[in-house]
């Protein structure tokens, strides 16, 4: 018979009782490390992506410099090398 709509069973478990909701315990464990991981490779893609921002800013300021002829082909090659590193 049914249980006030629930489903088979005295809790509605369809045969497991009054346990069910402890299936969701590693279920929520799952998904809460997922998120977890997620925030983080995305906390970590920002980082790289700003430390690139900065890198190219250097480079362009060194081309617009050069291009300006403040600084000689040496130097800026010499320049460039270090950035790149």
């Amino acid at each position: 018979m049914f249980c006030n709509g629930l489903g088979y069973g005295r809790f509605g478990g369809y045969g497991y009782g009054g346990a069910g909701f402890l299936m969701m315990i590693p279920m929520v464990i799952i998904l809460l490390l997922v998120i977890y991981f997620v925030y983080k490779a995305i906390n970590k893609k920002d980082i790289s992506l700003a430390a690139n921002r900065t890198s190219s800013n250097a480079i362009d300021i060194l081309n617009e410099r050069f291009a300006k002829g403040e600084i000689s082909e040496e130097e800026y090659r010499a320049r460039k090398e270090q950035l790149l590193k």
